[in-house]
């Protein structure tokens, strides 16, 4: 039995499925990762925990492979986008990643798009407005207040690609990654000549490109033995995570969406244009379908925000949880909760959001707060599907996936306040599963979008309510008019 592990570096985990060649899960392994903030705003892990995590991850798996009686046959691996790790000619780690939801680059992104001629031109460039989160400004920012790793640097790569070399000591990326960098440029499928010239940027520093499904190379040999592995275990390319994780629901055509309810929320719809938001408002990437782009609005967020208060304020259990929210009205009795604890991207692009709770009076609960948490990641939801619905008009599949799409009352709010069918998928195990889809695509030379369309099962669906869409209509357009009353308020503490 030919058997596939898809690994996910995560930002609060490293999470590895092994599947057969049907897609189903014989097991699943995980360990935790936590992010360091030396300051505020900077979010950091350090590598080789990363390393650590993944090595206990598949050293399970692999014993669980004998048990079940087959043969793992390839890896692939997806990972959190945008990550900066620099290594050094020997392959050292020269400093602590710096992560996706790291803030501290504002100012390289307005130096970066000013020399680039501003918003407009940079969008024709690279497909994408030039945001905090992104690898390019990490770079500029590195150059500027660490000179002394800057000029150690051998390589810059993302999450999986750093891991990706662990396993075989050979140094790539692929298009899905790529495009999130702001070093490539999506309508060509390159890294990006004139991004480059303009920071003085070596191309020597960047990894060569290949096809998500696209073989890298084999586990290292003294990693074979360590890990009981069968000889011979092929390493495929992979994807960032969020492109994997539409794999892995089958969201690979233009008509599909995914929604993914994790630590942030995304929309991602694959696209058979070349052509990115003209006012940047979502991104716009390579899928890890070949010749496929996606468009994606992202919160900063999502799922996040309810764990936030859970952690903070609530005993209770999520299936607890779950069950009081239902017993609050749409509106959560006048309480209206922004979601941006981390600032926001889409469709705001702006880092310094806050997360605010609005209207309370002596008559709220605490339940009514809770709603209200739901009720605004929701929301957001909605502003980024308006947006990916405007540039797709011919919407047909939308699927949910990430731990906030097990949620009954999250899957149907956002029925309702998008006025669509959300369908559930059998399995919802997010960007380690589309991952798992490459491996075997790697191994069997089959294409990515066959073996999604042939794996992919629908567990169920949820019906919209016409009723209910008005309701939440009202709450809706307050919930956008108060984020943009206080956003003058939110520059305003900055610049104190």
């Amino acid at each position: 039995m030919n058997l596939y592990v898809g690994l996910d570096v995560g930002t609060t985990g490293v999470k590895g499925v092994l599947v057969d060649e049907n897609g189903k899960i014989i097991d699943i392994q995980s360990g935790p990762l936590t992010i360091q903030t030396p300051k505020p705003g900077w979010s950091e892990q350090d590598p080789l925990n990363w390393w650590k995590a993944v090595l206990k991850v598949l050293k399970n798996l692999s014993e669980r492979s004998k048990e079940a009686g087959g043969r793992i046959r390839a890896i692939s691996t997806s990972g959190q986008m945008h990550s900066l790790v620099a290594i050094g000619k020997n392959g050292e780690v020269l400093r602590n990643a710096i992560l996706w939801c790291d803030q501290r680059t504002y100012e390289e992104c307005k130096e970066a798009e000013s020399l680039l001629g501003g918003e407009e031109k940079t969008l024709k460039i690279v497909g994408n407005s030039i945001l905090p989160g992104f690898t390019l400004p990490k770079i500029l920012w590195l150059r500027k207040n660490e000179p002394d790793v800057y000029g150690k640097i051998y390589k810059v790569l993302l999450p999986k690609d750093f891991i990706n070399y662990m396993l075989t000591g050979i140094i790539a990326t692929e298009h899905s990654d790529a495009s999130g960098t702001m070093l490539y440029s999506v309508s060509e499928g390159r890294w990006s000549d004139q991004i480059l010239d303009a920071f003085g940027i070596s191309k020597k520093f960047l990894p060569d490109i290949l096809e998500s499904n696209e073989m890298i190379g084999k586990v290292r040999e003294n990693l074979v033995k360590m890990l009981n592995l069968d000889e011979e275990v092929a390493v495929v390319a992979g994807g960032a995570d969020n492109a994997c994780a539409a794999l892995g629901v089958s969201v690979i055509d233009p008509g599909d969406v995914m929604i993914s309810l994790g630590t942030s929320g995304t929309v991602v719809a694959p696209t058979g244009s070349k052509v990115p938001d003209p006012y940047g408002r979502v991104h716009f990437f390579a899928h890890v379908v070949p010749r496929t782009m996606y468009h994606m609005g992202v919160m900063l967020s999502a799922a996040y925000s309810l764990e936030w208060f859970k952690h903070r304020f609530l005993k209770e259990d999520y299936e607890v949880i779950n069950r009081q929210v239902m017993k609050v009205p749409i509106g959560s009795n006048g309480v209206i909760f922004l979601p941006y604890l981390n600032g926001e991207r889409s469709p705001h692009k702006d880092p310094y959001a806050k997360g605010v709770f609005f209207g309370i009076s002596s008559y709220n609960s605490k339940w009514d707060f809770v709603r209200a948490i739901f009720e605004g990641v929701a929301f957001g939801i909605r502003d980024c599907f308006e947006v990916i619905e405007e540039l797709n008009t011919s919407v047909k599949n939308i699927r949910t996936t990430g731990g906030g799409a097990r949620s009954d009352v999250w899957n149907v709010m956002i029925a309702d306040l998008l006025s669509r069918e959300i369908q559930k998928p059998l399995i919802n195990e997010g960007a380690s599963y589309g991952a798992a889809m490459l491996a075997c695509s790697g191994f069997s030379s089959s294409s990515p979008d066959q073996i999604a369309r042939r794996w992919f099962k629908l567990k169920t669906s949820v019906k919209p309510s016409l009723e209910n869409k008005k309701e939440y209509d009202k709450f809706y357009y307050r919930f956008r008019d108060l984020y943009k009353g206080l956003k003058s308020f939110f520059c305003n503490w900055k610049d104190e």
